[in-house]
């Protein structure tokens, strides 16, 4: 019988496959479309997903493919309402890549990994039993077949037939709104590619670059087949030195906003569009799905192999269902903004947005923080937040350099990037306290054959705990020669970190001599996790 079936091979299907199938789950993904959409929609790529495409193995390829964007105009009455530039040391505001690029770079990791889509399959009704569920799938041609697996994903999207059949609700609402995806080229565009700029004075136009044309979002109250006339003559009068060329594609939708009650029955999880229907005024759809993939794939592989019990996957809901609901508020918000017809109330509201927004920025905002999610309140993120620096349920940053043994640089976040949990030990310079919690360490991972790494992040190679290190696994150990990354983190001698499959701190021990206490934390948490809970 095979482990999971995942129905739907958009972003979130195809993230959630990779994530299963680089732990060695067996699974079979399904998508009732012959062939991967070519029509653009979603957009913007967030810091979050450069998180999640670092895991998957792909952020060169998405980097290759997209356009970064390192500032953001607001133009508003002629002139420009703010002007804000990307705070972060490492990631850009967003990429431009779209949907319609991402899909193949996914699948050609996914292929990498032995896993093909099965496409024209779609999934018809399916049963579940204590034991597993059988799906009944209808090919092109009629035929149906039936298929047992022990778990079933829906990541159908937003009219998605297994949480219909699983009797989720959809709570909220459509709108009148309507987005529309124009891609053309423009003649005479005066800003560089990597300068986004966002057009406030009719509704909203947003216009990107991509490698090979401009791609040119913009809102209308009103369904519209060819937002390329309006469009032609909103440029004409906010960029009137440009020209816009005739339309590749143009895509319109409406817009909603809507939560699943629940994102899991039983044997039978949702994921992604199927979660969660919000407006493109959020930008980030696409990667608060890429973000619910990443959280379910990790704990249903933990569930599959025996390392953990079913209840670990009742976290994906109250981990995702709040970060979801957070970005259909943002959405929302932005959408009544844009379409508030009042003028005199439409120039405050605007004015006060763009002062907003550039405040956000400049204080080190990125977008991507309610895409995360803030996970501090889960029952898998044990301890208390520490005083200085990041504590359970919130990921380790993504722009800390450090150093391997052979003096490569490498960030802290992709060395972090193992398909397992992983123990994160910082040692600072050393001395027998530090050698003894390495050395409890090395014989924690040791037990749990496979099922966890080993990170050590140490001031040099010279002291004993970090030639232990060596002779252990030399990729294990890293180099903090200034101590930027322990001072980043806030630690002032050494800690016991915690990291989870996704990135997130688990739990952190400060000024600990022994792992004992991080033993019986992941022991709680995965009860099948470690051969032996108890470390001499």
């Amino acid at each position: 019988m095979t482990d999971v079936l995942v129905s739907g091979a958009g972003p979130s299907g195809l993230v959630l496959a990779i994530e299963l199938a680089r732990r060695g789950i067996d699974l079979r993904i399904i998508d009732r479309n012959t062939s991967a959409p070519t029509t653009p929609r979603a957009f913007v790529v967030k810091p979050s997903t450069f998180y999640a495409a670092e895991q998957l193995g792909v952020l060169d390829q998405i980097f290759e493919q997209g356009v970064p964007v390192q500032s953001m105009e607001q133009s508003f009455e002629g002139r420009t309402a703010a002007l804000a530039i990307s705070s972060d040391e490492r990631w850009p505001w967003h990429l431009n890549l779209g949907e319609d690029d991402l899909i193949p770079i996914l699948i050609a990791r996914l292929e990498s990994l032995g896993v093909l889509i099965e496409r024209g399959l779609e999934l018809v009704r399916y049963e579940q039993s204590a034991k597993g569920v059988i799906s009944v799938l209808k090919n092109r041609a009629g035929g149906e077949e039936r298929v047992e697996t022990s778990w079933l994903i829906g990541c159908d999207g937003v009219h998605s037939t297994i949480r219909q059949a699983a009797g989720i609700g959809f709570e909220g609402h459509d709108s009148d709104l309507h987005w529309h995806v124009l891609d053309a080229q423009i003649e005479g565009w005066p800003y560089k590619a990597n300068h986004g700029m966002l057009y406030l004075d009719h509704l909203v136009v947003a216009i990107y670059q991509t490698r090979s044309a401009f791609r040119i979002y913009s809102l209308s109250l009103n369904h519209c087949d060819d937002s390329w006339t309006s469009l032609h003559d909103i440029l004409r009068d906010v960029a009137p030195s440009v020209r816009l060329g005739p339309p590749i594609s143009d895509v319109s939708f409406q817009c909603s906003a809507r939560l699943a009650s629940d994102y899991r029955v039983g044997r039978v999880l949702i994921c992604g569009d199927a979660c969660h229907a919000m407006s493109a005024g959020s930008a980030a759809g696409m990667n608060t799905g890429i973000q619910d993939a990443m959280n379910l794939g990790w704990k249903l592989a933990s569930v599959v192999s025996g390392h953990a019990d079913d209840a670990l996957l009742d976290t994906y809901e109250s981990e995702r269902r709040p970060a979801g609901r957070a970005m259909i508020d943002v959405g929302q918000k932005n959408d009544d903004l844009w379409s508030t017809s009042d003028p005199v109330e439409r120039s405050k509201a605007i004015r006060r947005f763009s002062v907003n927004f550039w405040a956000y920025l400049k204080n080190g905002g990125n977008g991507y923080e309610p895409v995360m999610g803030n996970y501090a309140a889960s029952s898998i993120s044990v301890g208390e937040q520490p005083s200085i620096g990041p504590g359970p349920g919130t990921p380790v940053p993504g722009d800390m350099r450090l150093y391997k043994a052979n003096g490569a640089a490498v960030f802290l976040t992709s060395a972090l990037s193992s398909p397992y949990n992983t123990v994160l030990l910082l040692i600072s310079d050393g001395g027998l306290e530090a050698e003894k919690l390495v050395k409890a360490a090395i014989d924690l991972v040791k037990v749990s054959y496979g099922a966890l790494d080993l990170v050590v992040v140490a001031r040099s190679t010279e002291g004993a705990a970090a030639r232990r290190v060596l002779d252990f696994d030399e990729n294990s150990l890293l180099i903090d020669p200034e101590l930027n990354c322990h001072n980043r983190l806030g630690i002032a001698v050494r800690s016991a970190l915690w990291i989870r499959p996704d990135g997130r701190i688990g739990s952190r021990n400060d000024d600990v001599d022994d792992i004992t206490l991080l033993t019986n934390q992941l022991d709680a948490a995965f009860p099948g996790l470690l051969q032996s809970p108890t470390l001499s």
